[in-house]
């Protein structure tokens, strides 16, 4: 009897081969991320798919369609993919972002009834993850972030449904009074940070009412810029497209902003040396640190919310449930800083 890693492996096979014309001769699990498992693909396209033919290397994601994290995602995923690819193709981002390897018959995506696939093709290089930036990956950091945001309304899309809308997502965690265990030494943190969570959402509410009254100007913004979606190669690439909104700008600043880099703020500030860059392209820009402020703990809320989501309602092993009690307990007290 197959065990399910064989199942899985015989499916992304047959998915490679029927979708993008490519018999993969080696596929191996790598790092990816909440949303979506990771493979390194080594694969030889053939007459009917993409390339010459010629052995190549690939980088896949799977998403599974159960996932309470990737539901939202996966609704707009089409779009965005086919944004990044624009961006690729008519910008100076062009070699800095990566944009999905298309279906033989030209679909971003290919899909079964459990999962969906993306493939691009594979960065020679190392995920910056949570090592320190460089001045010189600051510099890069920056010109790719002035250069996204120089674009939005020049685009052929209609941004509409991707608009920014201040919400701050916490429909679950505004539940969880009434989930909250009998035992007072329960583990899961949203129970034992309750009060200060609900001080949070009221203070990203007032905020959010603040950005909305400064009725700030709206472009494209990659919202999901940390070192895990950076990738060092011959130049500093910036990945996973899957979270773009027309926004405000500071959907993006406020990871650099204030001595905050995703919450470890003992690297130090990225600030003194990203402006001046960032300014240089985007030289309208002023900073507002209220709306910075409301980015930083709306992403706390939002990453606590989702991880939340995943405890009450994901199948998850034993390792992964302690993970995310893991990471919740790493949000909270991200967030407890800000409040």
């Amino acid at each position: 009897m197959r065990t399910e890693q064989e199942n899985t492996m015989n499916e992304i096979k047959g998915i490679l081969q029927s979708e993008y014309g490519i018999a993969a001769n080696d596929i191996t699990s790598t790092t990816g991320g909440w949303s979506a498992a990771a493979y390194k693909v080594d694969g030889c396209p053939s007459s009917t798919g993409q390339g010459d033919g010629t052995a190549d290397t690939y980088f896949l994601k799977v998403y599974g369609k159960k996932r309470t994290s990737v539901t939202t995602q996966l609704g707009s995923l089409d779009f965005c993919m086919t944004v990044a690819s624009w961006l690729e193709n008519n910008t100076k981002l062009k070699g800095k972002i990566n944009a999905p390897i298309l279906t033989k018959n030209g679909s971003i995506k290919a899909e079964t009834q459990d999962h969906v696939y993306l493939l691009f093709s594979y960065i020679d290089g190392f995920t910056v993850a949570t090592t320190p930036l460089t001045i010189k990956q600051q510099e890069e950091l920056a010109k790719i972030i002035g250069e996204l945001h120089r674009h939005g309304a020049d685009m052929p899309f209609d941004f509409s449904k991707l608009q920014e809308t201040y919400e701050i997502p916490c429909a679950e965690l505004m539940k969880a009074q009434r989930k909250m265990p009998q035992k007072a030494d329960d583990p899961l943190c949203v129970y034992q940070q309750y009060d200060m969570l609900m001080h949070a959402i009221e203070k990203a509410q007032n905020l959010a009412e603040y950005a909305k009254s400064r009725q700030l100007a709206h472009t494209l913004c990659h919202t999901d810029i940390h070192g895990w979606n950076l990738i060092q190669s011959d130049r500093l690439i910036l990945v996973d497209w899957e979270s773009i909104k027309y926004t405000p700008v500071e959907a993006d600043l406020f990871t650099l902003w204030n001595d905050w880099y995703w919450g470890d703020t003992h690297w130090g500030s990225y600030w003194g040396t990203f402006l001046p860059i960032y300014q240089k392209i985007c030289p309208e820009y002023t900073v507002d640190e209220k709306v910075l402020k409301f980015y930083q703990i709306r992403r706390h809320i939002e990453d606590i919310e989702e991880f939340y989501k995943q405890y009450l309602y994901d199948e998850m092993t034993e390792a992964e449930t302690n993970e995310v009690i893991s990471c919740l307990e790493r949000e909270c007290k991200f967030l407890c800083t800000l409040i």
